[in-house]
């Protein structure tokens, strides 16, 4: 069975981690966050490296969670893995550069939050859509959105479920750089290559200090946003929304 992660060292001081999953266009399934997690312990353990690229595919970097995942929430389970793999971003001990050249859904997009750079697509779409699937937001959006965003605009996205073009968050300060799809990936790779000329020391410093926002920000909103879940998911209507939505 192929990995659904790849990783790539061969650029030392720069890994390489890529979520490549065509069988379902990069959703966070169990195995697919089990082996992203696994990969970030590995590559965390490994100090030779002073920065992480994270990517997807070209045409989706994440599209949040599966059914399945969602159907077990809707039936009671609601242990949340996607989470602890966007605590282990934020925790990652060096810089994480995103390149998200492809489009970033709902659990997609706040792994995407979760980094310190991030370089987008001009015309890839960008979105949270829980409200359209009949439950709240989930992953600390209530509470990283606002902080990236402001809290109006992040209001507007996560009520109304849009997706946007990259274009369209330009300069609302959810991304550092939104280029032409073609430069996604070397822009990534230049900021990426002038961050691990730095002493690693002094990375994990800084990395550590201006994490402990989103970090304490991703904490406080869990209990919070579990609290909505466990109510929206207890209604009827729920999950018939769930599945028309992945069926239309």
């Amino acid at each position: 069975m192929p990995a659904l992660v790849r990783t790539d060292r061969s650029s030392e001081p720069v890994a390489l981690l890529r979520i490549d999953d065509p069988a379902t266009s990069n959703r966070l399934s169990e195995r697919l966050c089990a082996e992203i997690e696994e990969a970030l312990a590995d590559l965390a353990g490994n100090r030779a490296i002073r920065v992480l690229l994270l990517s997807g595919s070209p045409r989706v970097f994440c599209a949040g969670a599966t059914i399945e995942s969602l159907r077990r929430i809707a039936g009671g389970e609601f242990h949340v893995r996607d989470l602890a793999t966007a605590r282990r971003i934020l925790e990652f001990p060096v810089p994480v550069v995103a390149a998200v050249e492809g489009h970033a859904v709902g659990g997609g997009l706040l792994l995407a939050a979760c980094c310190d750079i991030t370089v987008a697509s001009e015309s890839s779409r960008y979105g949270v859509n829980f409200t359209d699937l009949g439950f709240t937001p989930g992953m600390g959006a209530t509470a990283l959105l606002p902080s990236l965003l402001g809290p109006q605009f992040a209001a507007e996205m996560m009520f109304t479920a849009k997706f946007y073009k990259g274009r369209e968050l330009k300069h609302r300060g959810l991304f550092t750089h939104v280029v032409p799809p073609a430069q996604v990936l070397p822009r990534a790779r230049g900021i990426a290559d002038r961050i691990a000329v730095k002493p690693r020391h002094v990375l994990e410093m800084l990395k550590e200090t201006l994490a402990l926002p989103r970090r304490t920000a991703l904490q406080g909103a869990v209990a919070r946003e579990s609290l909505m879940h466990r109510i929206c998911f207890a209604l009827p209507g729920t999950a018939k929304l769930i599945e028309d939505a992945y069926n239309s």
